[in-house]
């Protein structure tokens, strides 16, 4: 669906961010300025390497924070990209984060992945980018070149509202030059080693930056066209092309434009991204092969589809900040507008008891509004309360193409001939109102204690429908109260060691992923239970050291909910029952010699839950949310200083899962695994040269030319949804600031 200037959603989301930016441009006639005679203490660099935002929404150093963190730096994204074709986050951030588990190849990010065995929420620039808890393309929403640095926060956490029961991802984008005006070229191409020659691709980036008198911008262009993929054997692999979408075959452009004005200490900043991907292939997979014993799904010539896959975000915010505002406190004031189309890979609903061929079709608007104010109070202890308010409004509406099965059948699912098109759900409206606060306070200089409260309302309503079958329902809403807290401290056990403990609630609302969840009567138990949030209890307590050659770190945690969201493949739904999941996460990097660094981490995550059928009864959580245990390595040696070079050899070790399988074959699940997730080593190359006036990459992913499949695709029931991962592929880039 296509949005014009004249729509009123849009001219809604227009005259909100307006409005915003008139209340900010008033803002430095409010404030007061402080005497000249006092000095100002500096604010934190936001971008420092031990700062982190995202825990506190307010600039706080790592040793101050009672969770486990990882700050992803631009220059490792730019490094990790010359290894990665696709420019996929989703990809990328498994490599170098313990907890996060691994994509299973496809543009999407929330259906196979998940931090610490639960939902991630994602935000980029502290806008939220969640729209549905099962189907999220939250990390596909940004390209790399647009990326300052990346936050992520492991463990529940509820400081930013619905959906972090999990972790929370802060992407932060590249941030206003300075000076005169500076420029960035970079071009990258990649090609597969097994089949050479096939499948090339090519990636450009083109930006600009820079800063006059009060006035900054910076603009980051990229285009990406991805070829076919193939696995170690040669063979055509399209990982996604079944579930949500694939990048073999894409189109994909990234805008990113930012342009600030400071005035004194008030700031004022505009920010759009918008990220489309198109695919365009000609391969569908081979529909017999389900008829197959069990291997991995082949990709056949001759497709016939005129609308294939496409994700398109686009984002715009405005946001007014001042370090000493009223109270001496910190002011961020935030406006946004976000849109998402997505259409999906078309899908035999007949395997899942439809009649159908059917293409999903996704279109939702978020307004939103976000306001942190951090006031020190001048008493014993130097304690500080972040305080503010969230708003957001979520419009969602979900309609269906749907082809000719006779013609699909007739030519082996190849040609895909369009009968119409009708509306999947009633039109939805998901609106949260939030006041929160958090508080920190260091009543001496080796303890901090940090605790924080935050209320939401939420509310969800749904129009009045008719389905395809002729089957009405009328308008419908239902509200919510969710209150939740957290509490903790780090204890400085000495100058480069500390313990923390935190204890941290999560919560979230299933909306948009339960067919018929707002068709029956208000009020009646099966909405109830469908739709009432999920809260997560997660205890954590860990270990962080700082040493000048040695960086660890070590945490154990545990987290309950007894309303957990399980998905069952076979039924294409979701589950609601009680759930524990516990584990282990540790990092370590060491500088041994100068050049030269090593390290790795490791995660370990196990869960259990109840089943419906017998609530006595505890069986293995399956693969959907918990996958095997991960290791991941590096040997990295700067050869020549003077030019720079650089060479990184990485692994990433996935254990084998068995626990699931067993419940599914004993007959304890029937939503259990039917399959077991096999062990795999993968390794990656990865070498950066000062070349001329710019900097040289060149990857190898997959060195050893492995055949594997991805944990969560080898859990799959069809063989169809069982794809090969990506065999060696070679990466070359070149790129320059001038």
């Amino acid at each position: 669906m296509k949005m014009g200037v004249g729509d009123p959603k849009v001219r809604t989301g227009i005259l909100v961010v307006v409005g915003l930016v008139a209340v900010c441009a008033s803002l430095p006639v409010w404030a007061a300025e402080p005497a000249a005679s006092e000095p100002l203490e500096e604010p934190p660099d936001l971008f420092a390497a031990d700062v982190i935002v995202s825990a506190t929404r307010t600039p706080t150093s790592i040793g101050n924070v009672n969770q486990s963190v990882t700050i992803v730096t631009e220059e490792q994204i730019q490094q990790q990209i010359a290894a990665s074709p696709g420019r996929s986050l989703s990809q990328i951030l498994p490599k170098l984060v313990p907890g996060l588990s691994q994509n299973d190849g496809s543009m999407d990010s929330g259906t196979s992945q998940t931090i610490r065995g639960r939902q991630i929420a994602v935000l980029i620039d502290g806008v939220p980018q969640l729209s549905s808890p099962t189907v999220q393309f939250d990390l596909a929403h940004i390209d790399p070149s647009a990326i300052e640095r990346i936050e992520v926060v492991r463990g529940a956490t509820a400081i930013y509202g619905n959906g972090g029961t999990g972790g929370l991802i802060n992407i932060i984008t590249k941030q206003a030059g300075e000076g005169k005006p500076s420029f960035h070229t970079e071009v990258q191409g990649s090609g597969s080693l097994t089949r050479v020659l096939r499948g090339l691709s090519g990636t450009v980036v083109q930006g600009f930056q820079g800063k006059k008198d009060w006035f900054d911008y910076n603009i980051v262009g990229s285009f990406n066209q991805q070829g076919g993929m193939f696995d170690a054997e040669g063979s055509r692999t399209m990982p996604g092309t079944n579930g949500v979408g694939g990048f073999a075959d894409t189109k994909t452009y990234n805008i990113l434009s930012k342009f600030g004005a400071t005035f004194g200490e008030h700031r004022l900043q505009l920010t759009f991204n918008r990220k489309e991907s198109r695919q365009d292939t000609n391969y569908v997979v081979d529909p017999n092969v389900d008829t197959f014993p069990r291997t991995t799904a082949r990709f056949v010539p001759g497709l016939a589809l005129d609308e294939q896959p496409k994700l398109v975000n686009s984002q715009v915010s405005v946001d007014y900040s001042h370090p000493h505002l009223f109270l001496d406190s910190r002011v961020h004031i935030q406006g946004y507008y976000r849109n998402q189309q997505t259409r999906f890979p078309t899908l035999d609903d007949r395997l899942f008891g439809g009649t159908d061929i059917v293409q999903g079709l996704v279109q939702t608007d978020v307004l939103g509004t976000r306001a942190e104010i951090t006031t020190p109070i001048p008493v014993y202890g130097k304690p500080q309360v972040t305080w503010g308010m969230d708003f957001s409004s979520q419009h969602g509406v979900q309609n269906q193409n749907l082809y000719n099965p006779t013609i699909f059948d007739a030519t082996g699912g190849r040609v895909f001939t369009k009968t119409g098109q009708n509306q999947l759900l009633p039109a939805r409206v998901f609106q949260s109102a939030a006041a929160f606060a958090q508080g920190e306070w260091t009543p001496i200089s080796a303890l901090v204690f940090r605790g924080g409260l935050r209320y939401e309302r939420l509310g969800i309503s749904s129009s009045d429908f008719t389905d395809s079958l002729g089957t009405s329902s009328p308008a419908s809403s239902i509200r919510f109260d969710a209150t939740v807290f957290n509490a903790g401290f780090v204890y400085h056990l000495n100058d480069p060691l500390d313990l923390f403990f935190n204890f941290s609630q999560g919560f979230n609302v299933p909306v948009g992923s339960i067919d018929g969840a707002l068709s029956v009567t208000p009020g009646t138990a099966i909405q109830l239970t469908k739709l009432q949030p999920q809260r997560v209890n997660n205890y954590e307590v860990g270990l962080r050291g700082k040493w000048s050659k040695v960086q660890t770190s070590l945490s154990g945690y545990i987290s309950k909910s007894s309303l957990g969201l399980a998905f069952d493949q076979f039924t294409n739904s979701l589950h609601r029952a009680p759930q524990t999941i516990y584990g282990v996460e540790a990092t370590l990097d060491v500088q041994p010699y100068e050049g030269w660094r090593i390290g790795g981490t490791y995660t370990f995550v196990e869960g259990d839950q109840t089943i419906s059928s017998n609530p006595d009864v505890r069986v293995p959580i399956n693969g959907f949310n918990i996958q095997p245990q991960k290791v991941t390595g590096y040997l990295e040696y700067l050869a020549v200083p003077e030019w720079q070079w650089r060479n990184r050899l990485q692994v990433l070790y996935s254990a084998s899962r068995t626990r699931s399988l067993t419940a599914f074959t004993t007959g304890l699940d029937p939503s259990g695994d039917p399959f077991s997730m096999r062990e795999y080593f993968v390794v990656d190359f990865m070498s950066t040269v000062k070349a001329g006036p710019g900097t040289l990459r060149f990857g190898i992913e997959n060195l050893l030319n492995q055949k594997y499949v991805v944990a969560f695709n080898q859990i799959q029931s069809l063989n169809s949804f069982n794809y090969a991962a990506r065999g060696a592929t070679v990466t070359i880039g070149y790129s320059m600031t001038y």
